[in-house]
């Protein structure tokens, strides 16, 4: 499993390729889709010009990642990416999504952690409960990977950072996400907490980690 989540740079990096091969389309609107799905049903990603929330920008047929506030948000976590579009980045590169028990397992090491960052989470530990620590002008207020200390087994925002898609099926139309966001209070962001929501989804507090 990723030490990290899945950067703003990495997914940059993978709709310019999927674009350069044909895989993908822009639509006006500044959705993203696969070039097959001709009835626009299942977006992979909003880019900036679709949403203020997006950190990537697509400009003259290329895509780039923005700087806002004085910061690069290149490795910051990569939000406004639905379940299909963590899928289609897995697949591009020969990766997967944990299931949400595998991300459980990680997440509480050896048994006695309350979130992925151990036994009690704080400001200085986790970004959680909008805290906003780089003092961003607007949502989503991420921070760089590896921003705050690794737990466990050497993982980084297990707990806050974006809640990360995993293919576990909650109920009939929703799968479950895990770890709390940026967003969350920390009571969304302990080990066993199970969010959830159709894959659809685009969401500022929404992104994903691999694993093979």
């Amino acid at each position: 499993m990723s030490k990290y989540e899945t950067t703003n740079a990495q997914y940059c990096q993978y709709l310019n390729a999927a674009k350069s091969d044909g895989l993908i389309i822009v639509q006006t609107d500044g959705y993203v889709y696969n070039i097959t799905d001709t009835s626009y049903s299942h977006p992979y990603f909003a880019t900036y010009s679709a949403s203020n929330d997006s950190q990537i920008i697509y400009i003259g047929g290329t895509f780039s990642v923005r700087f806002r506030d004085g910061y690069d948000m290149s490795n910051h976590p990569v939000t406004m990416v639905s379940w299909y579009g963590a899928m289609a980045f897995c697949n591009h590169y020969g990766y997967r999504l944990p299931t949400e028990w595998e991300w459980q397992a990680v997440a509480d090491y050896d048994g006695s952690y309350t979130y992925g960052c151990g036994m009690i989470i704080s400001s200085s530990k986790a970004n959680y409960n909008q805290s906003n620590p780089l003092g961003l002008s607007s949502t989503p207020y991420t921070t760089p990977v590896g921003y705050y200390p690794a737990y466990g087994y050497g993982m980084c925002d297990m707990a806050g950072g974006v809640w990360e898609w995993t293919p576990s099926v909650l109920n009939i139309t929703d799968l479950v996400l895990r770890g709390g966001s940026w967003y969350s209070i920390s009571n969304y962001c302990t080990v066993s907490c199970r969010g959830d929501n159709i894959p659809d989804s685009i969401s500022p507090n929404h992104g994903f980690r691999v694993c093979r």
